[in-house]
């Protein structure tokens, strides 16, 4: 009798070799986009180190970078989801003046990714045990955009002798989650979908299908061309991918943390707001303004020696769109901390 030779053990074990053949390719062409993309984000990290240094803080590395010389220290705590990065167009004009940091929160820029909670006591907390092993111990100048003004707030109210003088760049306020238009329902809804759309992102970004659709470019701005490869080396980088999540769920807590402190003392405090009448506004922003300038106009109550500067043409980034006005109005500041004439304390202008 004939044995069918092609369903004998010899046969079965080359279907199954066969198989496993066929499943290590698919899964290495399945994975290899993958580590493609890892290695080019590392090779890029690898040819553009983060300036600075990096500090151990409550285990965890967070990244500083100062430059410049003199008697104050500015530091600067930069708006939700930005870096040092965001920064250096100004940065370089602020360290003529003094000696000016920019630092990584965790999540972002060249820290490492965060865990827990990303609230206002929590990065205030964080920013001073960094400042502490960069042995900065002040009083210095704290700077803020955006949400990083509740920061700012809060570390005023925890650790107030450390701080010489504060500079709020159209700053976030405790009220804002209720009283702007609008911002309660798209905050709420934000919390909903945003953890979803973070793992969809971070399944393309690890699977490294944002490299290959050739999502991972990156664009700086034209002034900051020379750091083209910092820039590129922050982008599709996988435990990176909702760096910010923590502190955008913890938005609300931290605006209601943040507005227990209701006053800075005698700190001095300049406050610069974006221009309510610029060109070029969208529906939206027109809606928001009167509530928006309302709440810059109250932040001057939290010293008795701030004055408001609303920056004309100047959008909600308001060191970018007017660095110099900016680094005007912080030079006055600083000249009046060495002992040189008060500033215009109490006043509002557009200028």
């Amino acid at each position: 009798m004939a044995v069918d030779a092609s369903s004998g053990p010899v046969a079965r074990t080359n279907q199954r070799r066969t198989k496993l053949i066929v499943a290590v390719g698919l899964a290495a062409l399945l994975l290899a986009p993958s580590v493609w993309n890892f290695a080019i984000t590392s090779l890029l990290r690898w040819r553009n180190p983060p300036p600075g240094q990096l500090h151990l803080v409550e285990g965890k590395r967070m990244h500083l970078y100062c430059l410049g010389d003199g008697p104050q220290t500015i530091v600067i705590e930069s708006g939700m989801g930005d870096d040092w990065l965001g920064w250096q167009g100004i940065q370089p004009k602020l360290s003529k003046l003094t000696r000016t940091c920019t630092y990584d929160r965790l999540g972002h820029g060249w820290s490492e990714p965060r865990s827990g909670s990303g609230d206002a006591a929590t990065i205030a907390r964080q920013l001073k045990g960094l400042l502490e092993k960069a042995a900065i111990r002040g009083p210095m100048v704290l700077m803020a955009h955006s949400a990083g003004g509740l920061y700012v707030r809060e570390f005023v109210g925890r650790y107030p002798v450390n701080v010489a003088a504060v500079v709020l760049l159209d700053s976030s306020s405790p009220e804002q989650v209720d009283e702007l238009p609008g911002f309660r329902s798209s905050y709420e809804t934000g919390k909903k979908s945003r953890p979803g759309q973070i793992f969809w992102s971070r399944v393309r970004v690890w699977s490294g299908w944002e490299r290959l659709l050739g999502r991972c470019q990156s664009n700086p701005p034209k002034e900051l061309e020379h750091l083209e490869g910092h820039f590129a080396a922050k982008r599709c980088r996988p435990d990176y991918i909702g760096g910010n999540l923590a502190e955008y769920m913890a938005f609300e807590t931290a605006a209601k943390q943040a507005g227990q402190t209701s006053s800075f003392g005698k700190i001095p405090l300049l406050i610069v707001s974006e221009d309510p009448e610029r060109p070029g506004m969208t529906a939206e922003d027109i809606a928001e303004q009167p509530t928006w300038s309302r709440e810059q106009e109250r932040l001057k109550n939290l010293s008795p020696l701030s004055w408001r500067l609303i920056a004309r043409g100047a959008g909600h980034a308001v060191s970018d769109d007017k660095p110099d006005l900016v680094v005007r109005e912080v030079k006055r500041l600083i000249d009046y901390l060495l002992g040189g004439p008060a500033p215009p304390f109490g006043s509002t202008k557009t200028e």
